[in-house]
């Protein structure tokens, strides 16, 4: 399961690349407008981001009680979310498309160190860069906002990979 949703969180941190392509492209099926379709597109990966914090339920439970560092992270990643809409304004043609969100998704899912997707953000969670008392640096993925590293502590962690967490209560 732990392999499958980390492909589904990646998939879900790079969708956007199509999205802006297929909006750039006015994709569209059967006979709804393009201006509709565009709507469903950008719909599509909000549910599908819900989809993935509902399933962290299902996750592996840790904690979190000794932190000794804390970064806020929320601003760290727009210079690459950012890329994803470049990237796909850019593209010429699908076969393109195809190819660089292979490389993309790819690239994502290999890296898990983190799983940033911006639509986490309208759903009120934090990223924080965090590194515990024994030195281990961590991405914890929260809806609680701490001020400083005393006050980080989670009984209810769930475990995406070894260094990614997301928590699913707020304090």
């Amino acid at each position: 399961m732990n392999t499958l949703f980390r492909a589904f969180l990646a998939i879900n941190a790079t969708s956007w690349v199509v999205v802006v392509y297929g909006i750039k492209e006015e994709w569209t099926i059967t006979l709804l407008p393009s201006c509709v379709f565009s709507v469903i597109l950008l719909l599509a990966p909000i549910f599908l981001s819900w989809i993935s914090v509902w399933l962290t339920r299902f996750l592996s439970k840790d904690s979190l009680e000794d932190c000794a560092e804390l970064e806020d992270a929320n601003n760290s990643f727009l210079p690459t979310y950012l890329a994803y809409f470049f990237v796909g304004l850019g593209i010429e043609k699908v076969q393109h498309l195809i190819f660089i969100y292979s490389i993309i998704l790819a690239f994502t899912y290999v890296a898990h160190v983190r799983y940033f997707n911006p639509i986490f953000l309208l759903f009120g969670y934090r990223f924080y860069n965090a590194k515990t008392k024994a030195g281990t640096k961590i991405f914890i993925i929260s809806k609680t906002i701490f001020r400083n590293a005393n006050e980080v502590q989670f009984s209810d962690l769930r475990r995406i990979n070894d260094t990614t967490y997301i928590s699913l209560s707020k304090k």
